[in-house]
């Protein structure tokens, strides 16, 4: 069997709810309680990363300790080891409220926005996604719950792609998912060529 090269799908976002709409596709999976860092070499994606989210993130932002500063530590690190822009987004099954800023999610997504940022990591949109809804934290200091209906109707919304879940993507695709600080950073440097 000969593989035959083909032209890669465009999708073009024109908001964060395209982009949001778009991202299962990115990735091919769903994934929930992670962090998805998506990369860009101007205005298209590179590669994505997932990450756990900090479990008892509750309890850890409201006593924050070395468990909780690793874990931002080591998104940042791989946003920055990027070489490029990055939007994040952080998927949960749970509520964000009708004040997703005060949420325990939408807090730990201001404080990744606000570390890159400060990193000079240009930020294209920093997401957070819940089960009653969503909202950007770019441009605003009082991000609004949003509807999930907006992702739903995007244009870039594919009804009939199921993307995989988390545990069948891996079997999918061995050799592309890494555990502790070593095998991270080899990985990063595979996603990016070999440039360090």
């Amino acid at each position: 069997m000969t593989a035959v090269p083909s032209t890669p799908t465009i999708l073009r976002a024109t908001s964060s709810a395209d982009f949001l709409a778009a991202l299962p596709r990115l990735t091919g999976m769903s994934a929930p309680e992670s962090c998805f860092v998506v990369m860009f070499d101007g205005k298209r994606t590179t590669g994505t990363v997932r990450i756990d989210l900090p479990e008892r993130l509750e309890d850890q932002l409201g006593t924050p300790g070395p468990e909780l500063e690793a874990w931002i530590r080591q998104v940042a690190e791989l946003a920055i080891r990027s070489l490029g822009p990055v939007a994040v987004v952080i998927d949960t099954a749970s509520l964000l409220t009708e004040q997703p800023a005060a949420s325990p999610h939408g807090v730990l997504t201001a404080i990744l926005n606000d570390v890159l940022q400060a990193g000079d990591v240009p930020v294209r949109d920093a997401l957070v996604v819940g089960s009653d809804g969503w909202t950007s934290f770019m441009g605003t200091d009082q991000p609004e719950l949003r509807s999930l209906d907006e992702i739903g109707a995007s244009l870039l919304h594919d009804p009939s792609f199921v993307p995989a879940q988390l545990d069948e993507w891996r079997a999918e695709h061995p050799g592309r998912t890494a555990e502790g600080p070593e095998a991270i950073e080899a990985l990063a440097v595979q996603m990016r060529g070999g440039q360090r």
